[in-house]
């Protein structure tokens, strides 16, 4: 009696907590950290529908492409969709993933504008969170929230209304599920990281209890992971720490030129303007900080889509412009 008390506790409490979740990334619909994740939360219980650019859309951040033609004109990525088909579509044997030949962000857009209101017939669908990633590569500091496609996805689909959270693997090996994908290897990071994402997603909404939204409105949480399991094979768990987005080694995108070859490299450097503390919890450590220089810990940065500079500084400025203003 008690073990069946135990199963029928166990069953209610994986329908109570089973939420919508939509998917996305920039890796593409094929990569194997979605297709890992996806996995996972279906296995958690959740009802998942994934929706992915068809090809790699790394670094497009925050762009609103749509497709020109009803037809590819190129191979999708690895070139699991081919041009000639569709641009947009799903899985011969699961409708709950698809892909569309555009941004991250116009993907969440297809997602919210066409398959659940016109190929579901879901009027009223409602999207409970919206989890982008795991990107293959890191996202932090100002430079890549600006930069990335998954955060891209993130930021666009707060601006929607939609609880939102954007979660990067330190795996940055742009892997096709078809040959990597393994989730009974307890070492795969793809694996590992789709693990920690279901004990979040979990946590999250657990904690919402009677409360309708997940998080707040207008706000959205930036994760970032550390190497784990084959990457670094002492930590394949990695414990959970609270930062911000700016601080101690932020840094954004750059160049370095070449005299001799008379050409470009593509590096990373950091900036007084973006580890200063204007806004939030200047006592929290900076993503870069957690990540790359403590022991197998994952960043967590809550982030607010009201770009306004807080009191002080707006009081400051319009001092200087007040003048402008009284003309």
């Amino acid at each position: 009696m008690q073990f069946q008390t135990y199963v029928l506790f166990s069953f209610l409490a994986t329908v109570t907590l089973a939420k919508n979740i939509l998917l996305t990334n920039d890796d593409s619909w094929v990569s194997t950290n979605i297709r890992a994740t996806y996995y996972k939360l279906k296995e958690a219980g959740h009802n998942v529908t994934l929706v992915a650019p068809v090809s790699q859309r790394s670094g497009w951040g925050g762009k609103f492409d749509i497709p020109s033609s009803k037809t590819l004109e190129t191979n999708g990525e690895f070139a699991y969709v081919k041009a000639g088909e569709p641009s947009w579509g799903h899985e011969v044997d699961d409708d709950h993933i698809w892909y569309f030949n555009g941004t991250p962000s116009s993907a969440v857009a297809f997602a919210l504008t066409y398959v659940f209101p016109i190929y579901f017939n879901e009027k009223n669908y409602t999207v409970d969170l919206v989890v982008s990633g795991p990107n293959e590569g890191t996202n932090m500091s100002p430079g890549m929230y600006t930069l990335s496609g998954t955060m891209g996805a993130t930021y666009n689909s707060v601006y929607r209304g939609y609880p939102a959270v954007a979660f990067s693997g330190s795996n940055g090996n742009n892997s096709f599920f078809k040959d990597e994908l393994d989730l009974d290897d307890k070492l795969s990071p793809p694996t590992i990281l789709a693990g920690k994402i279901v004990d979040f997603v979990d946590h999250l909404f657990t904690a919402q209890g009677a409360n309708p939204r997940a998080l707040p409105l207008g706000v959205g949480i930036n994760v970032n992971f550390p190497q784990v399991g084959y990457l670094n094979e002492s930590c394949v768990d990695p414990k959970w720490v609270s930062t911000r987005l700016t601080g101690q080694y932020a840094s954004g995108a750059d160049m370095i030129y070449n005299a001799t070859s008379d050409s470009f490299v593509w590096t990373q450097t950091s900036w007084k303007a973006i580890t200063a503390c204007n806004n939030g919890d200047c006592s929290l450590p900076s993503e870069n900080f957690v990540v790359g220089y403590t022991n197998c810990s994952s960043s967590v940065s809550v982030f607010s889509v009201d770009y306004d500079a807080n009191l002080g500084l707006t009081s400051q400025v319009n001092s200087i412009l007040s003048p402008l203003f009284h003309e």
